[in-house]
């Protein structure tokens, strides 16, 4: 459980966060900001193609995986000289990287379908928007100067991959269900037993923590404290990825689409 858990999380990363540079996209930041943000994911990309091929998956699903890392190496590599890369161009690979963690995925928890690949996707969103938004945080505190709106649009952006999750788990709550002790039964009922007691978990620190933290980080943002905001954006990191992983969790263990 947590070598796939481990795996999947850390290629979901890789595959999302080159995404994070249309949040800048309109008004690039200059002075070699883009580089630790490219460098990042190929970093963690690499090491995570490596482990997939020493695991037991399909040769396809390998060479799909190999083939995604080439593309992002080639494309980093000519973003990588640029005041600031496109983010259409940095998409490419992205695109290509969906396709395959949805294979990888499928062969390592025989997990498939929309729902599972839909709920991978927004919680790697949410855990890239929030690092992006903490790492710019920083850039505030090196590079003085800097328009406020960066990071206004970096929060708002996290806000509004929140709100989504609150919507999708509060629909799924309200209907979904579970096949538990040999029978099933509404997903509410779920949380109230001793298996679901960690989903209560998942659904406070990775999702309503981080809400109720980001009022107060507008808040600090009005007072142009950038410093304030991102020691909120670095406890918000830190909750998202508890809570992403308990979800994650449940997702294989259960089949918990949350």
């Amino acid at each position: 459980m947590i070598i796939p858990l481990t795996v999947l999380t850390s290629l979901i990363f890789s595959v999302i966060y080159p995404l994070c540079f249309w949040i800048s996209r309109k008004d690039p930041l200059k002075d070699n900001f883009h580089k630790f943000h490219i460098g990042l994911p190929n970093v963690i990309g690499g090491v995570t193609v490596v482990s997939l091929l020493f695991m037991d998956i399909p040769l396809e699903t390998k060479l799909v995986v190999l083939l995604w890392k080439a593309v992002f190496i080639a494309v980093s590599r000519i973003s990588w000289k640029k005041q600031y890369p496109d983010a259409l161009w940095m998409s490419i690979p992205s695109l290509l990287g969906i396709y395959a963690f949805y294979r990888v995925m499928g062969d390592l928890t025989g997990a498939g379908g929309a729902a599972a690949l839909i709920v991978w996707i927004l919680g790697g969103c949410i855990f890239c928007a929030a690092l992006f938004a903490m790492n710019l945080g920083h850039w505030y505190l090196n590079v003085h100067g800097l328009p406020m709106a960066h990071l206004k649009r970096a929060v708002n952006v996290l806000g509004l991959f929140l709100v989504l999750r609150l919507l999708w788990d509060f629909y799924f709550l309200i209907t979904g269900k579970i096949f538990y002790a040999e029978y099933g039964m509404p997903l509410v009922q779920f949380l109230g037993r001793l298996d679901g007691f960690f989903l209560w978990i998942a659904i406070f620190f990775g999702l309503l923590f981080p809400l109720i933290s980001l009022y107060f980080a507008h808040g600090t943002l009005k007072l142009k404290n950038t410093q304030a905001t991102t020691g909120i954006l670095y406890v918000i990191l830190c909750a998202v990825l508890i809570g992403d992983l308990t979800y994650k969790y449940y997702m294989i263990k259960f089949g918990i689409y949350l």
